[in-house]
This record gives structure tokens, C-alpha cells and sequence, in this order.
């Protein structure tokens, strides 16, 4: 089984992010079929709300600048998160999302039938430490999500994050993210109570040998973010067990090519 992650919702087709973002996966998961993860990145707002931001500031994706932790979730909703993507957004597409929005839009959809869950990437380091991973828990927990079975997976860079998460959420999954440098993972290794490591793809690329170590301890493989199909196919080769991409059509595509190559050679 291979997953499939929208990286920041369908970023190839909508500013990243967004209502319009996650929309237009939730819709293209639904009309083909296909099961999907929306990933997103959070942090707090000034008054207290997990939001769907990657960046500590709004420098990169807003219409104006400042940090996006000095902001009321109020304020933060009247910027214009699209234009830097689109000539004339419409309110979806410059909207900002918060994670107890993105957990409703989830929940419905799965209760339409979408298999879709949610990979929830708490953001480090951040003003409130991990008070992130225990708001993530509180929004998740009228669900029943921080319990076995959940559609959610916890994932982070930082090892004080996923150590939180284990505490205040034992039952969900973790993945470990990497970038720029393997470190004292390069063995194939991973944290105590974490079975899945998230690679930037590239550093796959730099040590080859990585994805069979780490296949070899029994842990899973997730590297982000690969839109290329070239791209894709390599890591497929190499037993990449998840995708996180900015264009699951395109994933989708090249992994359902990879089955059947593979079964042709069989």
C-alpha cells in the first residue's frame, strides 16, 4: 500500500493552505476514488487557535507581512493568502484555514464515504512549545480521534514534539521528519515509539543505501515532496512506502503505472 499526501492541500492547483486548497483535494479524492492525506503545518494565533500556516510569519504567502503568531485568527482571515498565486482569487482560494476547520471538512467528507485522513505536522520551534501537541489533541479528542483507528497521523521534525505527542496522544501514529542532513538516523534507526520517517527526497537521493536500512528495521518510508514522476518512480524503486506531493493526480498516475510495471514483471 502506497499513501498519498496533498502537501499543504492541492498545492499545484490552489494557494497553498487554503479552503480553496484542501477543497479541491477532499473533491478530487472523492471523484476518483482514491484515499488521500491532507497534510498540514500548525502553530497558534494570538488568541489561541491552531492555524494552517507553514511559515511563522505571513511574509511568503499573504498580501503584507509580520508574524502570523501576533495575529488574531480574526485578523489573520482578512488577509489575502491567494494572490500570490492567483491574479484574482476568490474568497476560497485567499482564505486562511484553521485546523478546527480542517478537522470538520475531514469529518464530513469521511462521513460522505471519502476515505481521506489527516497528517498533522506540528510546527517547531514556536512561542507555546508543545502546548501545540495538546491543542492538537483537545481539537481532535470530540472525535474520537485520539484513539486507535484514528484518521490522523502526527508528524514533525522535532523530537520534543512527537515525545509530547506520544504523551497526550499514545495511540496515534508519528513520523519523524528529515531534512538537510540524516544525523545520527542514518543507520536507518528511529525514536523510541516512532516506526516512520519522513525524508526530504533528495537526501534519499544523496545516500541511496537509506531506504534499505531503514525498510530493513521494519520502519516505513515517507518522503516529501516528490512531483516529478521520475522522481516518484525512483523512490517507488527504492520501497518508498508514502508520497507526500503538491499534485496527487500526478502521483496517483505514476503510481498506479509503478503497480502495473511491477506486475508485469512478476
Amino acid at each position: 500500500m502506497i499513501s498519498l499526501y496533498a502537501h499543504r492541500g492541492y498545492s499545484a492547483r490552489q494557494p497553498e493552505m487554503t479552503w480553496a486548497a484542501y477543497r479541491e483535494a477532499i473533491a478530487w479524492s472523492e471523484h476518483t476514488k482514491t484515499p488521500l492525506a491532507l497534510e498540514c503545518d500548525v502553530h497558534f494565533s494570538a488568541d489561541g487557535h491552531l492555524i494552517c500556516l507553514h511559515d511563522l510569519t505571513v511574509d511568503r504567502t499573504s498580501t503584507t507581512t509580520g508574524r502570523a503568531y501576533e495575529r488574531t485568527v480574526a485578523e489573520l482571515q482578512q488577509l489575502d493568502f491567494g494572490s500570490w498565486r492567483r491574479r484574482r482569487p476568490d474568497a476560497a482560494q485567499r482564505s486562511l484555514i484553521t485546523l478546527a476547520e480542517l478537522i470538520a471538512l475531514t469529518a464530513d467528507a469521511r462521513d460522505r464515504g471519502a476515505d481521506l485522513w489527516l497528517a498533522i505536522e506540528t510546527k517547531h520551534p514556536n512561542p507555546r512549545g508543545t502546548d501545540v501537541e495538546e491543542e492538537v489533541a483537545h481539537l481532535l479528542e470530540p472525535y474520537g480521534w485520539t484513539a486507535s483507528g484514528s484518521p490522523v497521523r502526527i508528524i514533525s521534525f522535532s523530537l520534543d514534539g512527537l515525545e509530547r505527542a506520544a504523551e497526550v496522544m499514545p495511540s496515534l501514529p508519528r513520523t519523524l521528519l528529515i531534512e538537510k542532513d540524516l544525523g545520527e538516523w542514518r543507520d536507518g534507526s528511529l525514536p523510541e515509539r516512532v516506526a516512520t520517517v519522513g525524508p526530504d527526497h533528495l537526501l534519499l537521493r544523496d545516500d541511496p543505501g537509506y531506504a534499505a536500512r531503514v525498510l530493513a528495521r521494519g520502519h516505513a518510508l515517507h518522503a516529501w515532496t516528490v512531483n516529478r514522476p521520475r522522481d516518484i518512480l525512483w523512490c517507488l524503486d527504492r520501497g518508498v512506502t508514502g508520497i507526500t506531493t503538491d499534485d496527487p493526480a500526478v502521483a496517483a498516475a505514476t503510481v498506479a503505472r509503478w503497480r502495473s510495471r511491477r506486475d508485469r514483471m512478476a
